[in-house]
């Protein structure tokens, strides 16, 4: 009785999440799972890191469902293809996998790339191993990190929650019906695929001036060693070698003839005609534009269309359905067990206040009687 009446407390509970769910394709689909996705960043980068989001899925119904998971994503242009992005998918207790495209047809799907949270077998079709079951008054939350591609579109962009579903009879426990496909396309998200903005300059920084490094050409001129002969004349032509210009080599030789006095090198390491105007030329060039706008990771709507898939159905087989109901089950014990997952602090509460008024009520109950023997 403490159990029932949890369970229906829990349903109260459920029913009253907000929103509706959008049409589906499957009327018994439709009254059981809602989906939904959480923290999905408002901006991805073409070309940039993943960024995680979950998609978690309730079953409120008063029976256990069986399902494989997708996720749609399309752009505002209807041009963004499953080659343009990579899907990765964590279910809970096991490691990173990487999503396929939806057998079927999934990327073509209603202008949209429809991404399968499993994997293909030879022939083609999921395997047994990607059927997943959320028992009733219970729920699945998968993680997902997603990147897009240096080639993918820009611009206005979302991600829909989608399963194919069927509901699972509760004596045999296989599924009671065909099963359908259900899009929750107003629980889905928006957000908006960016360009990498600029942060350095690499001419700036990859071609300097070299003339400033040819200033140090006039040290040469004191190598007449104080003998101020015709025959020193000519050590233009190792200034000819450090000087790239023709204006270098012509001022240098026009110091030179008329200085006879064997003087000191002179340390002259800043000609004053060439290198000034080189250096504050290369110092601004460094200047990296700022980047073009920030991101709030608010989640946004999706303000276009997205339809139910129209691909070919997945195969749902007994086997899988089998295998996937054991797993759900022992991880449903293993939480009550632990005491964890909001479903099982709502029964040991709702159990607790349970408990408390019987305790309160055979007290009252004793004390009457007391009173009518006394």
């Amino acid at each position: 009785m403490v159990l029932a009446g949890a369970q229906g407390a829990m349903a109260v509970g459920a029913t009253g999440s907000p929103s509706a769910a959008a049409p589906q394709a499957d009327k018994a689909a439709q009254q059981n799972l809602v989906l939904s996705v959480h923290g999905v960043p408002d901006t991805f980068i073409a070309g940039g890191d993943a960024r995680e989001f979950t998609y978690k899925i309730d079953n409120p119904s008063k029976h256990d469902d069986v399902f494989y998971p997708f996720l749609k994503f399309k752009n505002k242009a209807g041009s963004l293809k499953a080659k343009d992005l990579k899907v990765e998918y964590q279910l809970p207790g096991e490691g990173w996998q990487t999503g396929v495209v939806a057998p079927g047809g999934g990327n073509q799907d209603d202008s949209a790339a429809l991404i399968m949270l499993g994997s293909v077998g030879s022939d083609g079709n999921p395997t047994d191993d990607d059927l997943l079951v959320v028992n009733r008054g219970k729920n699945l939350t998968i993680k997902v990190r997603v990147s897009f591609t240096t080639d993918a579109p820009l611009g206005k962009a979302g991600v829909v929650p989608v399963v194919y579903s069927a509901e699972l009879d509760d004596d045999s426990h296989l599924p009671a019906d065909n099963g359908g496909f259900s899009c929750e396309g107003i629980r889905g998200a928006g957000f908006t695929i960016k360009k990498p903005s600029p942060t350095t300059s690499p001419t700036a920084t990859g071609k300097p001036s070299p003339t400033a490094t040819t200033s140090p050409t006039a040290t040469h001129s004191p190598t007449a060693s104080g003998s101020p002969t015709a025959t020193h004349s000519p050590t233009a032509t190792p200034t000819t070698s450090h000087s790239p210009t023709a204006t270098a080599t012509a001022t240098a030789t026009a110091t030179k003839t008329p200085t006879t006095e064997p003087t000191t090198p002179a340390p002259t390491t800043g000609s004053p005609s060439g290198p000034t105007s080189a250096s504050p030329s290369a110092s601004a060039s460094t200047a990296a534009p700022a980047p073009a706008g920030g991101s709030t990771d608010a989640q946004q709507p999706i303000d276009f269309p997205v339809a139910v898939p129209a691909v070919t159905p997945p195969k749902i087989t007994p086997a899988g359905v089998t295998k996937a109901k054991a797993a759900a089950d022992n991880a449903d014990k293993a939480l009550a067990a632990t005491g964890g997952g909001d479903h099982t602090t709502a029964i040991a509460a709702t159990g607790g206040a349970v408990l408390v008024a019987g305790v309160g009520t055979l007290v009252v109950l004793r004390r009457r009687k007391s009173a009518q023997q006394g």
